[in-house]
């Protein structure tokens, strides 16, 4: 059960976060100037491949079959955002962060940075969880295979 809440979570998280950038797109490559890590001139290329990858993330996390793959590379996209709000909070601009253009426009913070750890472990624990569930699935398979023969 408690997976499964964290599933959604994630899926609904990465979805909203996707569309909501595409719809404010421009607003998102704004955000992403203000990035220290960001070089001069990149945002309007990172823009769209980031945007692509969350409703990637959330696509990949309803199949089962490419769950695993997407619950890595949604904790792969929150430590680069992470690693982005934190070197901004503690060496760059203060810009917006570009993460929730519909909710808020905040800035990246300590707690942005505390929550974004807590749903990198979330992302992991899906990741393990499917890679285990898997991996029960090949034995049972093999022992009943073994069983039958």
């Amino acid at each position: 059960m408690v997976n499964r809440i964290i599933l959604i979570l994630l899926v609904a998280l990465f979805l909203f976060t996707g569309i909501d950038k595409l719809l404010h797109y421009e607003g998102f490559v704004n955000a992403l100037r203000n990035y220290t890590l960001v070089p001069p001139g990149a945002a309007r290329w990172l823009a769209m491949p980031v945007i692509l990858a969350e409703l990637l993330v959330a696509v990949g996390l309803l199949v089962v079959a490419w769950r695993a793959a997407a619950a890595l590379l949604a904790a792969g996209l929150l430590a680069t955002f992470t690693a982005a709000v934190a070197t901004n909070y503690i060496y760059g601009e203060k810009g917006i962060c570009g993460c929730w253009f519909t909710i808020t426009l905040n800035q990246g913070t300590g707690v942005h940075i505390v929550q974004n750890l807590m749903l990198i472990g979330l992302a992991l624990m899906v990741w393990h969880d499917t890679r285990a569930g898997a991996a029960a699935a090949a034995a049972d398979a093999q022992t009943t295979g073994e069983a039958a023969g």
